[in-house]
């Protein structure tokens, strides 16, 4: 009977792999060139002792210990710099990756009932489920595997093996852990949505209690399995016990998934969706209501949870202002005054710093709703609409307005957040005028990120994902750019490059005109675009 649950479990594993071949294969070589080829650069970026000084220096600080961990005892190393940068860093993309196949294969395929088509053949009742972690497995650890290898052979100074191993081997362990965790979810919720926005709640809470215990009680980041890969001392104690405890937890969460699996009916989560009303209320008349009706939980989420990321920055202010208080020299060489502007100039560069992650993320629902018109296109759920006298215009138009206050909205909680949390813990509230400032200088390149989508929804649908790549790329260049020293015209490749260090200085008004003068133009050549081209049907 055991055996029959996994019947054709090769079968399904190889054909898993025959179909995501060409996704899985770009994960992994954007995740790889970008590991090794920063850990290929790094030594002449922080080969000299004044080099390895000055960046442990910036993080040690609590904004860089909030951003990527405590770094461990010295003496440092070029290595040591790479994997305090590097590793956090790297989980986040590794989290993100498996959350993308595992809900989609899972319950993605149930949803679209590929899953149903499949289980009518001679196929074990857990064989799908199975393929699908074993794909991941193999994914996180091959890709984990190179890691370690490229690291042998980057050039890095102050590595060994048995940290350039536990380091590669350890980034694939928390990888795959996050997979078992998006494997147990995809068995709660009865549709991929759900789904994905309860691993990403998961994931935020995780996020959010290593960020607070970092930067007031390490020891406690050990209470936190997304902190364990800071507990890796890659380089340093070369610690495999968190390696250990990820495989330990990823085993109960698998067993926990093929329960839960195995309790269920298909199509079905253990999390049922309350039934709606039997006729559609007043208010669900036209397609903005339908998008709100259909959205209306993930948006909140974004933007309470954004809200609430942006209130746990803000609430370490304090720590960040009280460096130069607590310095004995800058006490001696400055009066109070003094060291209260040199305070809140760390701030406000602290805020900068942040400004872009909160960007980055406004951006995530905006993009995933524009892309709607085309998932929606591809499943049949917008034929409905489509065989209504509804325009395309207010179709593309209803859509874009929603996408665009949404992440309008989530890039303000966030700002609203940092300034909420940070005048709870400030002795000299900071005015809100300086978020505001934040705000707007960040609200221009954000619309022309949502108009770039629009362009590519208009124009060549079928690559609409490739916003998410280009976002990523903006992200990577602002956020790590000056750690990485890289040449000032790669800030140019986006948007957000052309904003000149807001809060720290106040924001450009001719940038700000002439960016949303560009956003609108994309807008109207995506809607000229949408307006020509065929409907997609799947």
């Amino acid at each position: 009977m055991q055996t029959k649950r996994f019947q054709k479990i090769l079968f399904l594993t190889k054909f898993n792999f025959k179909r995501d071949w060409f996704k899985l294969s770009l994960w992994a070589l954007v995740l790889i060139a970008l590991f090794v080829g920063v850990a290929g650069k790094f030594t002449s970026l922080y080969g000299s002792k004044a080099g390895i000084d000055q960046i442990v220096k910036t993080l040690k600080t609590p904004a860089m210990v909030s951003l990527f961990g405590k770094m461990p005892q010295g003496p440092y190393t070029s290595a040591d710099v790479f994997a305090a940068e590097m590793t956090v860093f790297m989980a986040i993309f590794a989290i993100i990756m498996n959350y993308y196949f595992v809900i989609k294969n899972t319950r993605g395929e149930e949803e679209s009932g590929v899953l149903e088509l499949i289980q009518a053949h001679a196929v074990g009742r857990m064989s799908h489920l199975a393929a699908v972690l074993i794909e991941s497995f193999v994914l996180n650890f091959g890709i984990g595997l190179i890691y370690a290898i490229g690291l042998q052979f980057a050039g890095l100074s102050g590595t060994d093996t048995n940290g350039n191993f536990l380091l590669g081997i350890g980034l694939g362990a928390t990888g795959f852990m996050f997979a078992t965790v998006a494997a147990v979810v995809a068995q709660l919720s009865d549709n991929s949505r759900s789904a994905t926005i309860l691993a990403y709640l998961i994931f935020a809470v995780m996020y959010i209690a290593r960020m607070i215990t970092d930067v007031t009680h390490p020891k406690y980041t050990w209470f936190v399995p997304l902190g364990w890969v800071e507990k890796f001392s890659t380089y340093q104690d070369n610690n495999w016990l968190p390696v250990l405890f990820m495989l330990v937890v990823s085993t109960i969460l698998i067993i926990l998934a093929f329960y839960l699996n195995g309790h269920r009916d298909i199509g079905s989560g253990l999390i049922a969706t309350r039934p709606g009303r039997k006729s559609a209320s007043f208010f669900l008349r036209g397609p903005i209501s339908l998008l709100w009706r259909l959205n209306r939980i993930s948006i909140l989420v974004w933007f309470f949870g954004i809200m609430i990321l942006g209130m746990t920055y803000g609430s370490i202010f304090n720590t960040i202002g009280d460096i130069l208080k607590t310095n004995p020299m800058f006490s001696q060489l400055l009066d109070t005054k003094a060291i209260d502007t040199a305070n809140l100039l760390l701030i406000k560069q602290f805020i900068g710093v942040l400004i872009i992650v909160f960007a980055v993320l406004a951006l995530i629902p905006g993009i995933s709703l524009i892309n709607y018109l085309k998932t929606g296109e591809n499943k049949g759920y917008l034929e409905i609409i489509h065989s209504k006298p509804t325009s395309r215009f207010r179709l593309f138009s209803s859509v874009t307005l929603v996408a665009f206050i949404t992440s309008i909205a989530v890039l303000f909680a966030g700002i609203l957040g940092l300034y909420l949390g940070g005048n709870a813990v400030m002795d000299q509230p900071l005015k809100f005028d300086l978020f505001w400032n934040c705000f707007i200088g960040y609200l221009s390149p954000t619309l022309i990120m949502l108009g770039i989508s629009t362009c590519l929804l208009g124009w060549i649908p079928k690559l609409v994902s490739l916003n998410y790549g280009y976002l990523i790329v903006g992200f990577f260049v602002k956020y790590f750019g000056k750690l990485l020293k890289l040449p000032d015209w790669t800030e140019k490749i986006t948007p957000f490059g052309f904003i000149d260090k807001v809060p720290v200085h106040n924001f450009d008004v001719a940038t700000f005109g002439w960016q949303l003068l560009i956003a609108v133009i994309l807008i109207v050549v995506g809607y000229l675009g949408y307006r020509r081209r065929d409907l997609i049907s799947g």
